[in-house]
């Protein structure tokens, strides 16, 4: 055969292995079934086999850290890379190597015919169209789990705002006709001592048809310029009290030039108090609460951190829906977290929430200047 006619049919047998690889790369790319981690295992081990003699290549893929190679990727004297860009961000490299021994190098460096240059770049740019689906289908399921907690909440919330607007009035005639006798005189003590239950128990009752107002944006709100730094100190005696006799230890981070927030200040003291004492309750044997302030771009960040028993996953999905708690009977109503979340959000603000069993938890509060 003339020498041109080998060239051509060596050219020509070159391009059928590289085309073949693009399309057994493009295909795992688009493969549904197969995670991430698997489809680069798979794609790192096709690399090879575009090149004349595959035994003789090897093939590496970095992506945030996480390495694939083919078995004899360490052996490899000489090396290409490609780099993977996302966005306009390096996140990896592709890379193939040389296992050839000493005696059968041409040079010191590696050099791709323009085919094999090419699948260099159509595999790093299939692996950046990967990481972008992946990240683009985790977004997607957050902000679609993100709309069905708030859908379920604000369906909840308006439930519960009206059944505690029609308990409200029976809840009244109790407390103001066991206030009316409970003043009549001549009254026998047990009698006296029954009537003041009923009284406290009213109490409590109208405080936790308060808080489902709250949770479900009903109560009014009164908006002023807010300190929020002055507002934590001005709190710090009972926390200080409450975490002595829990062994807990505060400490304060609060950022000096906090710009000032607008929103209704009972309200905030509510969720301060209430992801206090949550945090207080989370460490039973004692340890750290942290309490931190700092300015975010246009938005003010607050954190309490505890270094207590941490939430499973399970359990922090649910911790924002009302009646929802891990205490016993008597030491909750389950409100707390879902007061907290209807406050911020009544003043456009969010909660983040980050746990881990055994660990802590952290509620981070970011809030509009």
């Amino acid at each position: 055969m003339p020498e041109n006619a080998v060239a051509e049919n060596r050219k020509l047998l070159e391009k059928i292995r590289v085309l073949t690889c693009k399309y057994l790369i493009a295909q795992k790319a688009l493969d549904d079934f197969q995670s991430f981690d698997t489809k680069l295992k798979i794609i790192v081990e096709l690399i090879p086999q575009a090149f004349e003699h595959p035994e003789k290549m090897a093939a590496m893929i970095l992506v945030d850290g996480e390495i694939y190679t083919t078995s004899e990727f360490a052996s490899t004297n000489r090396r290409c890379q490609k780099n993977i860009v996302v966005q306009g961000y390096d996140r990896g490299h592709v890379e193939v190597g040389s296992t050839a021994s000493e005696s059968e190098k041409n040079g010191e460096k590696l050099t791709l015919s323009g085919e094999e240059a090419g699948l260099m770049e159509a595999a790093s740019r299939k692996i950046a169209f990967m990481i972008e689906r992946k990240e683009t289908k985790a977004k997607k399921k957050l902000l679609e789990d993100q709309l069905r907690h708030a859908d379920r909440l604000a369906t909840i919330g308006q439930l519960a705002a009206g059944i505690a607007h029609e308990l409200n009035n029976p809840l009244g005639d109790i407390l103001g006709f066991a206030q009316l006798a409970s003043n009549s005189p001549d009254l026998p003590e047990t009698v006296y001592k029954d009537l003041s239950k009923i009284v406290k128990s009213a109490l409590y009752a109208r405080e936790v048809i308060k808080r489902v107002l709250f949770f479900s944006r009903q109560a009014e709100v009164s908006k002023a310029e807010i300190d929020l730094n002055q507002l934590i100190e001005n709190w710090m005696d009972f926390f200080e009290f409450r975490c002595s006799q829990n062994n807990i230890e505060i400490v304060l981070a609060l950022e000096e030039t906090l710009p000032l927030v607008n929103g209704d200040a009972a309200q905030l003291n509510q969720v301060l108090i209430n992801l206090v004492v949550n945090a207080i309750h989370a460490m039973p044997e004692g340890g750290t609460l942290t309490i931190e302030t700092r300015t975010k771009n246009d938005r003010i960040s607050m954190k309490v951190r505890d270094t207590g028993k941490g939430m499973s996953q399970e359990t922090k999905d649910k911790i924002f829906l009302p009646f929802f708690t891990t205490k016993d009977v008597d030491q909750g109503t389950g409100l707390g977290l879902s007061v907290v979340y209807g406050i911020v959000n009544e003043h456009g603000g969010s909660v983040d929430v980050k746990s881990l069993v055994d660990r802590g938890s952290t509620f981070e509060i970011e809030l509009p200047v």
